[in-house]
């Protein structure tokens, strides 16, 4: 009996504590509600608004700071939009064999192309130098031995008798010419080396010596190609097309005639000094 009444008071006793706590809790929350924070509340927020904005404001700097950065490094950036894809941009590769303020000595032989009657073999000399790598003047030398081909032979022995006096070889050439060289580029040999080569062109004037004895102002036109092996040696081949007037013997008299020679050399060539660029 003692027992059960000591444990219906226990019971009791916390079923007042809970509903005591519970009318306090509702008594105290309406209160908080519609109070005012307290002045360490408002503290407390004052503090977080400060961070977010001086964390706000570095980043804004740095944005800042990255675009100055861009627009310093790459000028005009903001015009880059209106490129269209790779249109307005080249890459032009520096020639392999530096010219500039540099001679060029070349040593060829050389052969007759377009003379019927006659094979004409011989050497060409030049001598260059470049003011720049695509302007230059040069100084030519040719000689050269012309032997009578087969149907010139015959001619001469034909019983018709037909002379073969009035026709007109050379045999020298010695000139001046301006030299430029707008083409540059590489091809491959036997997909094992890379072979960077000039293109050239050249207009001149001369003299051109014939088997005659007579010398003749000549008209000089060359064009050809050098590929460089190294940045002081290079191979080289020229076509040459030399156009003069010489007296010839026309029947009973002697007359003024045109003549033009095309040859072809082919030599190496060697530049120097020494190449400091590039």
């Amino acid at each position: 009996m003692n027992w059960t009444a000591g444990r219906h008071l226990v019971l009791i006793s916390m079923l007042l504590a809970a509903l005591g706590a519970q009318a306090q809790f509702d008594d105290v929350e309406p209160q908080r509600r519609g109070a005012q924070p307290s002045p360490l509340e408002s503290e407390i927020e004052g503090l977080y608004e400060d961070f977010d904005r001086r964390e706000q404001q570095q980043v804004e700097r740095r944005l800042r700071q990255d675009r100055q950065r861009l627009s310093t490094q790459v000028p005009g950036l903001a015009e880059l939009s209106d490129l269209a894809p790779f249109e307005d941009i080249a890459v032009i590769q520096r020639r392999f064999l530096p010219k500039t303020q540099r001679f060029e000595l070349t040593a060829s032989g050389a052969t007759g192309l377009n003379n019927p009657f006659f094979n004409s073999i011989g050497f060409a000399a030049r001598a260059s130098y470049y003011f720049q790598e695509r302007y230059g003047v040069e100084f030519i030398h040719m000689l050269l031995a012309n032997t009578q081909r087969a149907v010139t032979k015959d001619l001469a022995s034909d019983p018709l008798n037909i002379s073969t006096a009035s026709l007109v070889t050379a045999k020298n050439f010695t000139g001046a010419a301006f030299r430029w060289n707008p083409i540059y580029g590489k091809i491959t040999w036997l997909n094992q080396r890379i072979v960077p080569f000039d293109f050239n062109f050249a207009f001149g004037l001369g003299l051109t010596k014939t088997e005659a004895g007579s010398s003749e102002p000549t008209v000089h036109l060359s064009t050809g190609q050098v590929f460089a092996l190294t940045k002081f040696l290079a191979l080289r081949w020229d076509l040459n097309w030399n156009f003069y007037q010489s007296t010839s013997d026309v029947g009973s008299e002697q007359r003024r005639v045109n003549q033009d020679d095309l040859l072809l050399a082919f030599g190496l060539s060697f530049f120097f000094p020494e190449a400091t660029y590039r």
